[in-house]
């Protein structure tokens, strides 16, 4: 007879999951040994497994909710869904988000004013779900026929295919140059530029890499960037690069007085350095 502790269990969830905290990279496990080893599955009393459960945990994207009651509902068939984006290329509507999904070196070079930069890869769909919110349309463009099609595919895992107004390859027009940041004036001078650290809360509340810089996780940025101020060149950096492309081109839809810089790769080298 099977003890119930030897009974295997397999997660639904892997590491880097926003779905909870110190998820294990383990496959599989047992009762016995999760009863034995799992932080959340120890003797406490009920305030403290709650405490214990919701400290750090990660952020909760635009689209969890929304997928909640998708599920609840029943989702649509996926490949009818996708069938049915519109991928036409036409006139854009103004005041409709423009998600450009090209490579940053591609985007910096000739990208539609007022476009936001959020690259094609491993987690796009998480990202896009956390920056843009359930009801609000968007333009999605790419470089190519093939990085488009897996763009709508990615897109619709988290149901926001109905909200592409059109999916299109990148369109005339595109001839926005994204200004390049001096590194040797800002690593001499780094208080003549505003900071902006996009990391996310749990990585902030380790310590920010610039004492001066202000604090603001990607998925609040586009609700706070009346927050940055604009007297200074604006400098913004994440952990390794992703996210501050993102928060660069995010940042200067609405900031055009001063200049915005993505420090990109470099934040990792200077960090290394100190």
């Amino acid at each position: 007879m099977l003890l119930p502790k030897h009974v295997v269990v397999y997660p639904a969830h892997g590491p880097g999951s926003l779905c909870g905290k110190s998820i294990s990279p383990d496959l599989h496990s047992t009762i016995g040994r999760e009863l034995r080893d799992n932080y959340a599955l120890q003797l406490m009393d009920e305030l403290e497994f709650v405490k214990t459960l919701t400290a750090d945990q990660p952020f909760v994207p635009k689209y969890f909710g929304f997928d909640v009651e998708a599920n609840k509902k029943g989702a649509e068939s996926f490949c009818n869904s996708i069938k049915a984006v519109n991928r036409h290329n036409s006139a854009l509507q103004k005041g409709v988000l423009i998600i450009d999904a090209r490579p940053k070196a591609e985007f910096n070079s000739g990208h539609l004013k007022g476009s936001i930069n959020l690259q094609d890869g491993e987690k796009f769909e998480t990202w896009l779900g956390s920056i843009v919110a359930p009801n609000e349309q968007f333009y999605l463009l790419a470089g190519t026929e093939s990085a488009l099609d897996m763009l709508i595919n990615k897109t619709a895992k988290i149901g926001y295919e109905k909200n592409i107004k059109s999916a299109m390859l990148i369109p005339e027009g595109a001839d926005e140059i994204a200004v390049r940041l001096d590194m040797d004036d800002f690593k001499d001078s780094p208080e003549k530029y505003n900071i902006i650290d996009v990391r996310n809360r749990g990585e902030i509340k380790t310590g920010l890499l610039f004492s001066t810089a202000t604090p603001i996780p990607l998925p609040e940025l586009r609700e706070r960037l009346a927050e940055i101020p604009t007297d200074k060149p604006i400098v913004v950096h994440c952990a390794a690069g992703y996210r501050s492309a993102a928060a660069a081109s995010i940042i200067k839809t609405k900031i055009t007085s001063v200049p915005v810089y993505d420090l990109g790769e470099a934040i990792v080298e200077m960090a290394n350095a100190w």
